[in-house]
């Protein structure tokens, strides 16, 4: 499931109207006590129906809420069966935004989506933020994650391994996540003098590469 929901965060370590990443899966959730729920339909649905529940009846707000989210209204009369993956993953978000659900946890979405599509769920995720929404990011993609989250939590073993900025998660040894190959790539240079900080973002890796050398 690609987008769920809690109406309660029932553990200290997420914030409210923040962006949280969470390295793991939901199973980890789970081990934190965190409650939360997924969303039920039939795949045989059509879009126009799954919106409204179990009612035909016309939701003025749905019209609104599938232009908000880049979803051609030629979509509602299609069963959910056959969604392309992407649309599908919108289309789930939809549900949730016209539920008024104000806690939503997303479970690696980023995944199947191009580096635009990636970006413009990045936009989205801080136009909901500002909205007044939370918002829970699980992935293991800790260079999309560094995108976009205002912090990380990491769950080993059913405790807070770690619980902060994303950008200090590597400045110990620790071996609590697997590095990325950025990590690596400068951990190995640092080893050789270069000195180097830690960074996820490319762009501000060939920054201090190029300060360092001059």
């Amino acid at each position: 499931m690609e987008v769920i929901y809690a109406d309660i965060l029932t553990n200290h370590c997420f914030k409210e109207n923040t962006i949280t990443g969470f390295y793991g899966d939901v199973a980890d959730l789970i081990k934190i006590n965190m409650a939360f729920e997924g969303i039920v339909y039939d795949d045989k649905w059509t879009v126009r129906r799954f919106l409204n529940g179990l009612s035909f009846l016309k939701n003025p707000r749905i019209d609104s809420i599938l232009k908000y989210l880049n979803i051609d209204s030629k979509w509602l009369n299609v069963k959910i069966c056959d969604l392309p993956k992407v649309t599908f993953k919108y289309v789930l978000l939809a549900y949730l935004l016209l539920k008024n659900k104000k806690i939503i946890i997303f479970d690696h979405f980023e995944i199947g989506l191009s580096g635009k599509e990636q970006k413009n769920f990045i936009n989205l995720l801080r136009t909901l933020k500002k909205e007044g929404l939370t918002i829970i990011l699980i992935s293991k993609d800790l260079v999309f994650l560094n995108q976009i989250v205002d912090s990380i939590e990491v769950i080993v073993d059913g405790s807070i391994a770690y619980n902060g900025a994303i950008d200090k998660l590597f400045t110990s040894n620790n071996e609590i996540v697997k590095e990325p190959e950025i990590i690596r790539f400068i951990k190995l240079a640092n080893q050789k003098g270069a000195n180097l900080n830690y960074t996820l973002d490319s762009k501000e890796l060939l920054k201090d590469i190029y300060r360092s050398v001059c």
